[in-house]
């Protein structure tokens, strides 16, 4: 392979991560299990390409990787949004076939794939190919990997944060209070923060996905107690992850406001920095920061942490958070 760089290939279709389409379903089924040769099998799509698919003209070298990225995207279903990456290009086991590596950055992680395409670009097969009964396709393409983010572009200065700098571990988590799995989230957490009070800093970030609503006011009152003291933020916080919290984020937005005033009141923080917050904007300021730095890493769901830069969507096992620790 001579002169072949890496490329990106972003695709609009609003699909789940491989899906196969209806259609191509019961022809997988028919030509699955195609035998090459002795000992050599494919599952998957034989894919003709000569009448179905456009090539621009690209070099010879390049057309390969192309019609194989054509390919991927025409019958693979993946989320709006998805790049596709080409990794490498190298021949196959199969004879006058090459394996083209390929990464899809799907929002949450990065699955690699290997195409297979025949030397003129008129055939491939997506799919597993097995020899001896292994799974070559598997093997080489290897395991799918979390999403990488820089910790760096984070912000985490600008947020409410638990836990010392330097600690082995840190979350950055999205979440809102209108979530329950982000309820469920923070109970693990708090628990493991408790265990592991020097090892773990925490960053909470609001992501309530819309700049209006209930769920939006919730986020911007906590806010604006960040802007009274960390700890206020934190007494709202809790007290919001709360089955009685819960019940009052179902009030009215004034019912709402005059309980977390109560709360403010009752451990001696001040009040009127916590209405001038809610007055004067501050507090929505910081949840559209979250949030425009949210839609910017490409987040969909609450909860969603980074943890060391590897991005983690849902509520996440103490299992997995404490491998992290033992790194």
């Amino acid at each position: 392979m001579k002169g072949l760089t890496s490329k990106k290939y972003t695709t609009n279709r609003t699909m789940n991560p491989f899906e196969i389409p209806m259609w191509m379903k019961s022809e997988f089924m028919i030509r699955g299990g195609l035998k090459m040769g002795k000992n050599i099998f494919w599952t998957g799509m034989l894919i003709a390409l000569a009448l179905t698919v456009p090539v621009a003209a690209f070099s010879e070298e390049d057309r390969v990787v192309q019609v194989a990225i054509d390919t991927f995207k025409s019958h693979v279903r993946l989320p709006q949004g998805t790049e596709i990456k080409f990794l490498e290009k190298k021949e196959s086991p199969v004879i006058d076939f090459y394996a083209v590596k390929l990464l899809i950055l799907l929002p949450d992680k990065e699955m690699p794939a290997i195409v297979y395409v025949d030397k003129a670009g008129e055939k491939v097969f997506i799919g597993n190919l097995f020899i001896k009964g292994e799974n070559v396709t598997m093997k080489e393409a290897g395991p799918p990997r979390p999403k990488k983010i820089d910790m760096a572009i984070l912000d985490m200065d600008k947020s409410p944060v638990t836990g010392p700098k330097g600690a082995k571990v840190t979350i950055v988590e999205f979440s809102n209070f209108q979530c329950p799995y982000c309820m469920d989230s923070w109970a693990k957490l708090k628990t493991l923060l408790e265990k592991h009070p020097k090892e773990i800093r925490y960053i909470f970030k609001h992501f309530p996905f819309q700049p209006v609503g209930r769920t939006f006011e919730l986020s911007e009152m906590a806010a604006a107690a960040r802007e009274v003291s960390l700890e206020a933020f934190w007494l709202v916080h809790d007290f919001l992850f709360t089955n009685e919290g819960q019940s009052v984020a179902n009030l009215d937005r004034k019912a709402v406001q005059l309980k977390i005033e109560q709360l403010l009141r009752e451990k001696n923080h001040e009040v009127k920095a916590f209405q001038t917050a809610l007055e004067n904007g501050k507090g929505k300021q910081r949840v559209l920061e979250d949030m425009a730095l949210g839609n910017r890493i490409r987040i969909t769901s609450t909860p969603t942490k980074i943890v060391n830069g590897d991005l983690i969507v849902g509520s996440t096992a103490d299992s997995v958070l404490e491998k992290y620790l033992n790194k």
